[in-house]
């Protein structure tokens, strides 16, 4: 514990959801301090967060919060300074199809952020990604693995900025020492996801849920945030390790999933009708 007075680590977006859960298992596991960088001027814990790990943290000292804009690279070397590693999670709604928007955060404040890193000789970078990177919006991906090129035109702004920051993240690597490894999960859900299952709920209210689009068969990944928050961490550990290991994780990006491919329309059943929906 004595030499983890000065380790910090960064996680931008640091209230996203899959963010809450990396954050607490980094403090779990003791790793390092954590700064908790996002939008909003201050923190505010959940009750279940206020009696639980994170409150703890914040109390002890553990843990703070930093109120940071990616858009702005005096915020972002501000949060970053003194920190061996970064989280880079942060990332606007992938639903709002706003082109100036996901491309003020997802291009130019990733730079903000690989430009800081290289600045203040953070050690490691390991940003969040996602598979649409890799998606046209139109063909479908079976048994995709990671030699599958960026598409020439993506199905939407988020994905396209993404995978413009994702492209600036493995150009970085091995830029005056920084170490860089990208994360693809695929469609998160778990305890505190407010965006898939809500989206769905709001469907079934909405009375759309008792048709199918296409002959639903269509299958797709899905991911327990635990399982995203635990790549995060082995992505972080592998670039730490050196020698070979960190040599071939170093400047790659990887899928993450659960390994349990299921029909769309099937999970979706299932998340229904298990909150009462037809």
């Amino acid at each position: 514990m004595a030499d983890m007075q000065e380790r910090w680590c960064v996680v931008t977006g640091g209230r996203g959801f899959a963010a809450r859960h990396l954050v607490e298992m980094l403090i779990r596991y003791e790793m390092f301090q954590v700064r908790i960088a996002d939008l909003g001027p201050a923190i505010k814990l959940e009750p279940d967060e206020e009696e639980g790990t994170v409150g703890k943290a914040m109390r002890s000292g553990r843990a703070k919060y930093v109120s940071m804009d990616l858009r702005d690279k005096a915020q972002v070397l501000k949060a970053c300074e003194g920190a061996e590693v970064v989280f880079h999670m942060a990332a606007p709604d992938s639903s709002v199809n706003n082109h100036q928007l996901h491309h003020s955060v997802n291009v130019l404040g990733t730079k903000n952020i690989i430009d800081a890193c290289v600045e203040l000789k953070v050690k490691r970078l390991i940003y969040t990604s996602s598979p649409s990177v890799v998606f046209d919006g139109v063909h479908g991906i079976i048994n995709g693995d990671e030699s599958l090129p960026y598409p020439l035109k993506h199905n939407d702004s988020y994905s396209a900025t993404k995978a413009e920051g994702e492209a600036l993240v493995i150009k970085s690597n091995d830029t005056k020492g920084l170490l860089t490894c990208c994360i693809r999960p695929s469609s998160i859900f778990g305890p505190g996801d407010r965006l898939l299952v809500p989206s769905l709920v709001a469907a079934a209210r909405a009375g759309k849920s008792k048709f199918i689009i296409g002959d639903g068969n269509n299958m797709y990944d899905f991911t327990y945030v635990e399982n995203v928050a635990h790549a995060h961490v082995c992505a972080e550990r592998a670039l730490a390790s050196g020698g070979a290991v960190a040599e071939k994780a170093s400047g790659q990006a990887y899928f993450v999933t659960n390994m349990e491919p299921i029909k769309f329309w099937e999970f979706v059943a299932l998340i229904l009708e298990g909150l009462g929906y037809e």
